[in-house]
């Protein structure tokens, strides 16, 4: 069944305590798209700069789930603030519903140029098998992003290649209002979690901007994960040599 999206649905971004965004601020967020690089590397970072919690994102599709983080009730969509660098963190913890994803995101590109942030970092993963260098990343930046560009020292993504889902949209949509923002991807595993490449992500975002969030937790989450795919390995090719003899 297709769902129609429409413009009526509710969206409402709620600060707390009349917390107003500070003109030229940075807007970082990233979804659940391939490796979960996006969500991963834009949660870590809120949690590791010690980030303060300054709202949330009301819609009419709100997931019906809620959870605990060190002892405090947590919600799907939530906004943070980094003083020292002014930055505002939208940490999805799942994805907009698609029956209101492009009315979702089209109001959240007018919040965001409505409160005048100098750039908006949008974070996301690259299909690994498309790798043909040693470069770690590529990088889609709207026209308004192209006179502060050089700063990252990243290659853009090749002709051909597309990026996907709720990023993609958000991009284009700050593209057509004029407003600087550069999706960043970095190569990522696919059909699993990678967080090896949200700690690639973290490390050039700390180089920019100076920040020291650090990256230890999600290597190590990445050698589990790498352990676990190798025992799996390991067990399939056992069974498939004891069905040799079946």
């Amino acid at each position: 069944m297709a769902f129609v999206a429409t413009r009526d649905s509710t969206f409402e971004v709620i600060l707390k305590g009349g917390f107003k965004v500070p003109p030229s601020s940075t807007f970082v967020c990233g979804f659940h798209g391939l490796g979960e690089v996006g969500f991963l590397s834009t949660a870590h970072l809120a949690r590791a700069l010690e980030a303060d919690r300054i709202g949330f994102i009301k819609s009419d599709m709100l997931p019906l789930f809620v959870s605990m983080e060190n002892d405090r009730l947590v919600l799907p969509f939530e906004l943070y603030w980094y003083k020292k660098q002014r930055m505002v963190f939208l940490v999805p913890r799942f994805q907009p519903h698609s029956s209101e994803q492009w009315g979702w995101i089209d109001r959240l590109a007018e919040w965001i140029v409505e409160n005048k942030f100098e750039e908006a970092l949008l974070l996301g993963g690259l299909d690994a098998s498309f790798k043909e260098d040693d470069d770690e990343m590529r990088c889609v930046p709207t026209t308004a992003y192209r006179q502060i560009l050089d700063k990252w020292s990243v290659p853009i993504l090749e002709e051909g290649l597309f990026v996907a889902g709720p990023l993609a949209l958000l991009l284009a949509e700050l593209e057509m209002r004029d407003a600087a923002a550069i999706g960043l991807l970095t190569y990522a595993a696919r059909g699993r979690p990678d967080p090896k490449s949200a700690a690639t992500m973290l490390e050039k975002i700390n180089e920019v901007y100076g920040l020291e969030a650090n990256v230890d937790q999600l290597l190590e989450e990445s050698r589990e994960i790498e352990r676990l795919e190798k025992m799996r390995q390991s067990i399939e090719s056992s069974d498939r040599s004891t069905d040799m003899f079946v």
